[in-house]
C-alpha cells in the first residue's frame, strides 16, 4: 500500500494531471501546517489529487512540493535534484544498468517522508516507455515503477 501512494505521489512530482485548486478550498488544517513549516514559501499554488493535496512553490529559487493527506498529515516533500548528485553507488549502477541511449533521462527528484527520510527517484524513458527508479541513500536501487 505504502508503494502504490509512493507511486501516486511521485506521478505528481513527475507530472501527471490534476486540478487546480485555490487556497480556499484547501482546509485550514493544511494550510496551517503549510504556512508553519513553509513561511518564506512564495508563489504557493495547489492542487488536489484523489487521496492527497500538493502545494507546489519557491524557497530560495527552488521550486519545491509539499504533500498532505486530506486529514491534514503532512507526508514529505519533493525537488528537482540533479542527477550527477546521486549517492555514488546508486550513479555508477544506473549508468551501468541504464546506458544513454537507449534509456533517456526524464527527471531526477529528492523525496523527503514527514520523518526526514530521503530517497531519490529517476525517471527515464525508453521505447515509449516509463521506468523509474528509486535510489536509496546508501546507494542501492530498486525498479519503483514501469509502465
Amino acid at each position: 500500500m505504502k508503494k502504490i501512494f509512493l507511486a501516486a505521489l511521485l506521478a505528481v512530482s513527475i507530472g501527471t494531471s490534476a486540478f487546480s485548486a485555490s487556497a480556499k478550498n484547501v482546509n485550514d488544517p493544511i494550510r496551517d501546517q503549510f504556512a508553519a513549516a513553509f513561511d518564506n514559501a512564495q508563489n504557493v499554488t495547489w492542487i488536489n489529487e484523489n487521496d492527497f493535496v500538493v502545494a507546489t512553490f519557491t524557497i530560495d529559487g527552488n521550486q519545491m512540493k509539499a504533500f498532505y493527506n486530506y486529514d491534514g498529515d503532512f507526508i514529505g516533500t519533493s525537488k528537482v535534484f540533479a542527477f550527477d548528485k546521486l549517492p555514488k553507488n546508486g550513479l555508477t549502477s544506473i549508468m551501468q544498468k541504464y546506458p544513454y541511449p537507449p534509456y533517456k533521462l526524464q527527471e531526477c527528484i529528492e523525496f523527503v517522508n514527514a520523518d526526514g527520510e530521503k530517497n531519490y527517484f529517476v525517471s527515464f524513458e525508453k521505447d515509449n516507455q516509463m521506468l523509474v527508479l528509486q535510489i536509496y541513500t546508501e546507494g542501492s536501487v530498486q525498479l519503483f515503477v514501469k509502465e
